[in-house]
């Protein structure tokens, strides 16, 4: 499978993959940043609305990651970033409205 189609299949498997506590997906969320496929690692890089968010959320964000993409060989690696302000005043109204609870 050619490295472009890997990117692609990544990121639509990432459409799936719901945040832990928000009951919608990372992807409409503007969480998911850049997909990147160089060889056999999957290098995903992910917005956060703030940098102090608890270890357990970003251990079942990396959870469902990895259980959405365990069918494709691939290594993936997660980078993390901070959310520009209009996507994070998004990201919170979206959480306000579909919030699932803390996990």
């Amino acid at each position: 499978m050619e490295e472009i189609n890997k990117s692609e299949l990544v990121m639509e498997r990432l459409k799936s993959v719901e945040h832990p506590e928000i009951a919608l997906s990372m992807v409409d969320l503007g969480m998911i940043l850049d997909v990147v496929v160089d060889k056999n690692i999957a290098r995903i890089a992910i917005a956060l609305p703030a940098i102090n968010v608890p270890l357990v959320v970003l251990k079942a964000i990396e959870k469902n990651i990895s259980d959405a993409l365990g069918t494709i060989d691939l290594e993936i690696q997660t980078e993390y970033f901070e959310m520009a302000p209009d996507v994070k005043e998004e990201f919170f109204a979206n959480a306000r409205a579909h919030w699932k609870g803390a996990i």
